[in-house]
């Protein structure tokens, strides 16, 4: 199974394909200020997290998908939902490279993939984690609405665990 294209006012929300490597890396990968881990990604690890990104289409029936502004159909990273480190709960990413910070994508797909979570896959909630210092994620995940519900670890960093439920 492969994801739906997801289509948003300026977004185009897809499946991830093979010319998307260098753009995306460029966007994101090699970008320390945009990683989890604030390190450039290597190459091999990229890779596997494609091949991860895939399986999980066919694994959970969501996964990740490839983000780019509709308009230009330039790569400016991906987002979607996955399942949460070591557990059953499924969490809304996104992961924008520098270029696309600031114009209210990362709400714009945020809120396509809450959305997908809720109402195609018939979730009743919906976790993301956000690092403590990043505040501009913070904002985006309390323009949707969703909660803060716990600090912790989370990936091998400390961060707050949000929360939205179905309504």
């Amino acid at each position: 199974m492969t994801g739906p294209e997801i289509n948003t006012a300026r977004l185009r929300l897809r499946q991830f394909r093979a010319e998307d490597l260098v753009p995306h890396r460029a966007a994101v990968d090699d970008d320390p200020a945009v990683t989890w881990a604030h390190e450039r990604r290597p190459l091999a690890a990229s890779l596997r997290s494609w091949a991860e990104r895939l399986d999980e289409w066919q694994r959970d029936g969501f996964g990740m998908w490839i983000a780019e502004v509709a308009a230009t159909r330039e790569v400016i990273g991906h987002c979607g939902l996955q399942r949460l480190e070591d557990g059953d709960e499924v969490e809304v990413g996104y992961y924008l490279g520098r270029a696309a910070w600031g114009q209210g994508y990362a709400t714009e797909a945020a809120r396509a993939c809450l959305a997908y979570g809720f109402d195609e896959c018939g979730l009743s909630s919906i976790v993301a984690v956000v690092r403590h210092e990043n505040a501009a994620s913070r904002h985006v995940l309390e323009k949707l609405g969703m909660r803060a519900e716990r600090d912790g670890v989370f990936y091998g960093a400390d961060a707050t665990l949000f929360r939205a439920s179905c309504r």
